[in-house]
């Protein structure tokens, strides 16, 4: 019995030895865990706040991207603007010039037609061009009429010429003001007042600044006047003198006009006549007008005036 007693002791030992060594291999390999799992446990630590670290400056990189396109899409949104203003301007010059281009074309084309076909055409207008040339050029330099008054009587000068051969004329005067010598006056206002006859006698007559001025040249005028001068400026003298807005002297006009072509080689041509007595109105400022001559002893071939009583 206490064999038996003996040996189940010593097998109990025996395994209770083998459940120790077992507990120790388990102890053991837990401590190896523990072990593991702490490192694993700082190497993934570790990692975080690498990832951390790398995450921040990730978005502070991409912080500082977002600014730099921002700038650069600031400035390429100006650059793009102005790049388009100019290309509006200069689509807006384009346009221009094709214009330009066009209208010169066209301008060439009719002037080759011209040059073709209408060379008649053509000459009226350079000669028309020439014309207001020489208009200008007395504006510029009145006393030139000396020179001029004999080319600008032969041409025809539209109505839009009357305002620089008056401009001319009245600087003329002003200039000459002071002028001693006389007969350069005279000269000169004589060409101009023989231009006025010519093409203007109309428009001169109303204009209070050169009607006064004709009776002094009406002379030197018909001396120098055309059959056909004569008759269409008669015919512009009766057209101002009917006008009820023309507040000269129309007896005293009418007399000096008069008086200077009973001088004249014209006194007896009876177109004037016929004009005096159809155009002007009322009849009464003829008869009185011939009359003012009669009491001037200027008796009117033109009316068969004589002296006798």
């Amino acid at each position: 019995m206490n064999n038996i007693d003996s040996v189940s002791i010593k097998a109990l030992e025996e395994y209770v030895d083998s459940l120790s060594c077992k507990v120790d291999l388990l102890q053991a390999k837990l401590d190896g865990m523990e072990y593991k799992t702490e490192f694993l446990s700082n190497v993934v630590e570790t990692a975080n706040d690498g990832v951390s670290n790398q995450l921040s400056a990730a978005n502070n990189l991409l912080a500082l991207v977002a600014v730099i396109i921002g700038i650069i899409g600031i400035w390429l949104g100006i650059y793009i603007t102005k790049k388009k203003q100019q290309i509006d301007l200069l689509a807006a010059t384009i346009d221009t010039k094709k214009n330009a281009v066009d209208a010169i074309a066209k301008t060439t084309e009719d002037l080759d037609k011209k040059i073709h076909s209408d060379l008649s055409g053509l000459y009226k207008d350079l000669r028309k061009e020439e014309t207001d040339a020489l208009l200008s050029r007395l504006v510029l330099e009145p006393q030139d009429v000396d020179n001029l008054c004999t080319i600008l009587c032969a041409r025809d000068i539209d109505e839009t010429g009357y305002e620089k051969l008056r401009t001319a004329y009245l600087k003329m005067k002003n200039m000459l003001k002071d002028v001693s010598t006389e007969s350069v006056v005279n000269d000169c206002s004589e060409h101009y007042m023989v231009l006025f006859y010519q093409h203007f006698f109309y428009q001169a007559l109303k204009d209070v600044e050169i009607s006064q001025d004709f009776d002094s040249f009406y002379f030197d005028i018909f001396s120098r006047a055309y059959k056909r001068d004569v008759i269409n400026s008669t015919l512009d003298l009766c057209r101002g003198l009917s006008e009820d807005a023309n507040n000269c002297n129309k007896e005293v006009m009418l007399a000096s006009y008069l008086k200077a072509l009973n001088y004249s080689r014209y006194k007896n041509l009876k177109e004037i006549k016929n004009i005096f007595e159809h155009n002007i109105t009322p009849p009464s400022l003829l008869q009185n007008a011939i009359e003012r001559c009669k009491e001037e002893k200027v008796y009117l071939t033109l009316f068969n005036v004589s002296g006798t009583r």
